[in-house]
């Protein structure tokens, strides 16, 4: 089994040659960045996109180094917040970059999520928005508002019964309780309903309910969860560690995937081919391994659904949102969270590269590695060792008002793309 917080390259370039096929451009000349050169464009057909790496870089303040960049957003103003883990050898703590649509720094906060940044979602309740985070380590959930001010945070979730009985740990939910680690939320605004999942604690997802924008959430709803095995049998892994969120068991990363198969082999819900037989099928739509990201897909104003970006099992669901599963999108991957734009989806891919979805179908795949062109692991502290017009690990995305895309990137330095349609 392979540990959550190592992506090697071997994967990456594994998962980047089993897209190539969809990338029929994937780094031609477009226009001229600042420094004099030439803007790669990657893409093909009618979601060809002009590549800036490193945006709102330059404009950091000396006393903020970026770290793993989790999560994207905008408000309706046009800012940009980017959710990151702060670099071990930033002077500040401050976890949320703010920027001006151009790329110019505006503020900065989040000194709380200083190694523990992860899922950020923004939602606009009445005349009133509000950021929610997701933070793994700290297993905890946060609304606050633009300026980091605490609506509430709740922790362990001591009022759910499927978490008050083993396997556990001796962590914050006491010995019998499972491990909690929220890796992303989904809010419905015309309910304030909001839904997240426990991606690297113990795979359920939850539904809560809030009267209104600034009471304490009510839980409605444990469901997903992994597969159920055999009286006597030890569970899957699935991110569940000894010792509660942030302790003994919890990954440092937080962020590689769990055992994956090949693209070819995932149609059936991640489970590779077994020696000498066919292979597994695949995992009941009632189960969720690895429930990394999700989002309230409202494309349909009469039909919203909950889309699961159920990483461990390579696949996104779609449930209603009463919490019933419909069926899963077309396309394999290693899908981390959502966000639209009109009639379009964009998804994040830990394997270096992201998707377009239109539909139910993903309908465009760019920015893996070609051949020759690997980039460097994730680790590396040199920013010019990356590779232009490609990808090392999407983690979180975001259309802005005018259809580009903001890519923030899990690697160490930090790493935000913005991608211009063209």
């Amino acid at each position: 089994m392979e540990n959550k917080d190592t992506l090697s390259r071997r994967e990456l370039l594994t998962a980047g040659a089993a897209a190539a096929a969809a990338i029929a451009a994937p780094a031609i000349l477009g226009a001229q960045s600042k420094s004099g050169t030439k803007l790669p464009i990657i893409g093909s057909g009618e979601y060809m996109w002009e590549v800036e790496h490193d945006w709102g870089l330059a404009t950091l303040p000396n006393s903020i180094r970026l770290g793993n960049c989790h999560s994207v957003v905008q408000d309706s103003n046009g800012l940009i917040y980017v959710h990151h883990t702060v670099h071990k050898d930033s002077p500040s703590g401050h976890s949320v970059v703010v920027y001006d649509a151009k790329g110019k720094f505006v503020r900065s906060w989040g000194d709380m999520f200083r190694d523990s940044a992860h899922g950020l979602h923004i939602s606009k309740e009445g005349n009133t928005e509000y950021l929610y985070f997701a933070s793994e380590k700290h297993g905890l959930t946060s609304k606050r508002t633009l300026k980091g001010e605490e609506v509430w945070t709740m922790g362990y979730p001591q009022n759910a019964p499927t978490y008050q009985k083993g396997p556990g740990s001796t962590g914050p939910g006491g010995a019998a309780g499972l491990n909690f680690r929220p890796t992303n939320i989904a809010v419905d605004p015309t309910t304030l309903d909001f839904w997240f999942g426990d991606g690297y604690g113990s795979n359920y997802m939850f539904h809560y309910k809030q009267k209104t924008s600034t009471s304490y959430p009510e839980l409605v709803r444990v469901f997903g969860g992994p597969v159920p095995r055999p009286a006597g049998e030890a569970p899957a892994g699935g991110g569940q560690g000894k010792g509660g969120p942030g302790g003994p068991g919890a990954a440092k990363g937080g962020d590689a995937p769990a055992p994956l198969a090949a693209d070819a082999q995932a149609k059936g819900g991640g489970q590779g081919k077994g020696k000498g037989g066919p292979p597994p099928p695949p995992p009941p739509l009632t189960s969720t391994n690895n429930p990394h990201g999700n989002w309230i897909d409202t494309r349909d104003p009469k039909n919203h659904v909950l889309l699961i970006a159920d990483r461990g099992n390579r696949r996104i669901l779609r449930y209603t949102l009463d919490d019933k599963p419909i069926d899963t999108a077309e396309g394999a991957g290693q899908f981390c969270h959502f966000q639209q734009h009109g009639d379009l989806i964009v998804v994040p891919d830990l394997g270096s590269r992201v998707h377009i979805m239109k539909g139910n179908a993903v309908v465009s795949t760019f920015g893996a590695p070609v051949e020759g062109k690997p980039n460097p692991n994730r680790t590396t502290q040199n920013r010019a060792d990356f590779v232009p017009g490609q990808f090392v690990a999407p983690h979180g995305a975001t259309f802005d008002k005018e259809g580009n895309i903001f890519v923030a990137e899990w690697v160490e330095i930090g790493r935000m793309t913005k991608l211009r349609r063209v």
